[in-house]
């Protein structure tokens, strides 16, 4: 979770003692804040790595089979930092890792009542699938409350494998092109 300097004073449940779970990096030397946004949606992705290497070390540990890659994440970095986006075949791989910890996840909450880090935040999703980020960040609440909703909804039930990753894609890129188009006509 990124928190700006503003929002952190207000925030009275964000404490900085000597255990706290919380990481302060410094960001001074970014020259605007757009590239401090991407920092941290890079290392959002970066706790979902460790995340991933946990579970995949825990299947190892169990000589399972299972593995759930984690250089599609490391692509999503990438993307992020240099204002790109997945082509198809990424993006399946992408979705068949979101599977896989869906997967996981509901092994384990079978087990134990745990709240699992493996969470992309869904901008970072828009940006793998070809969002602008300035766009995106042009939309008004309602508009962005909107594409959240309606992206979750599907986002579940791929994540769930109620539906096939190709169907999902194309249903989402609709979506995501619909969403710059309309911020291309407000722009107008």
């Amino acid at each position: 979770m990124i928190i700006k300097k503003e929002d952190l004073k207000d925030n009275k449940d964000f404490s900085l003692e000597e255990h706290s779970p919380f990481m302060i990096l410094n960001t001074k030397h970014f020259q605007y804040f757009s590239d401090v946004e991407k920092f941290g949606y890079s290392v959002e992705v970066l706790n979902v790595i460790n995340s991933i290497t946990w579970i995949n070390k825990l299947y190892r540990d169990l000589k399972s089979d299972l593995h759930i890659e984690t250089e599609i994440f490391y692509e999503i970095i990438d993307c992020i930092l240099n204002a790109r986006h997945f082509n198809d075949q990424q993006l399946e791989r992408y979705y068949l890792a979101q599977q896989k910890l869906e997967h996981f996840t509901s092994i384990t909450h079978k087990l134990t009542d745990t709240d699992n880090n493996f969470d992309v935040p869904f901008i970072i999703d828009f940006i793998i699938l070809g969002a602008n980020l300035e766009q995106y960040e042009n939309l008004s609440d309602d508009k962005r409350s909107e594409l959240h909703d309606e992206y979750a909804a599907l986002f579940c039930q791929v994540r769930e494998q109620e539906i096939e990753i190709e169907d999902f894609l194309l249903q989402v890129k609709a979506l995501i092109f619909n969403v710059n188009e309309l911020e291309l006509e407000n722009s107008i």
